[in-house]
C-alpha cells in the first residue's frame, strides 16, 4: 500500500485495462449500431435481394448485437483486475483466449472480411501478454500466495 490507501497498479496491468475499456467500447458501438439497423425497419427478403447475402447481413448484425452484454463484462472484468482480484484475471485470461478463438471462427463462418477475423486474436493476443507478464500475475495474486512459506525460509 502506499500513502493514501491507494495499491501500486503496474503498467501492464494499467494498458491492459485501457485495452479492455477500448475493446468494450468498440464492441458496444458495434451493438448499438446493429440495434439501429434492426430499428430501421429493415425486411429480410433473400429471393428477392438474389440470394442469401442480405441474410447473412442481418445475422451477422444479430451476432453484434449480443456484443452488448459482454462489453459490459468486459469493462466490469478490467475495473477488477485494475484492483488486482484474482478471480477476475483468471475470467479475463478466459475470456481473452474464448474471444481469440471464437472470433475467426465466427468471421469465418459468416465469411467477413479478414479484419473481423484478424483483428480481434491481435488484440487478444496483446492483452494475453500484458496479463501473464510477472508483474500482472504478482498484482493480482491470491493474497496465500504472497504470505512466504515459513518452512522455506
Amino acid at each position: 500500500m502506499t500513502a493514501g490507501g491507494r495499491r501500486y497498479v503496474p503498467v501492464q496491468v494499467r494498458i491492459a485495462v485501457t485495452g479492455f475499456n477500448a475493446v468494450g467500447g468498440v464492441m458496444l458501438t458495434l451493438a448499438l449500431a446493429a440495434f439501429g439497423v434492426f430499428l430501421s425497419g429493415m425486411q429480410v427478403d433473400p429471393v428477392a435481394q438474389g440470394g442469401t447475402g442480405y441474410l447473412d447481413f442481418v445475422l451477422f448484425f444479430n451476432a453484434v448485437l449480443f456484443l452488448s452484454p459482454l462489453a459490459g463484462v468486459l469493462v466490469f472484468l478490467g475495473v477488477r483486475v485494475r484492483r488486482g482480484e484474482h478471480w477476475a484475471w483468471l475470467s479475463s485470461l478466459v475470456f481473452w483466449v474464448l474471444a481469440g478463438t471464437m472470433t475467426p471462427l465466427l468471421a469465418w463462418v459468416l465469411d467477413a472480411p479478414l479484419p473481423f477475423g484478424l483483428l480481434p486474436v491481435l488484440c487478444a493476443v496483446a492483452l494475453l501478454g500484458l496479463l501473464l507478464t510477472p508483474q500482472a500475475r504478482t498484482h493480482c495474486a491470491e493474497p496465500d500466495e504472497l504470505r512466504q512459506d515459513p518452512a522455506r525460509g
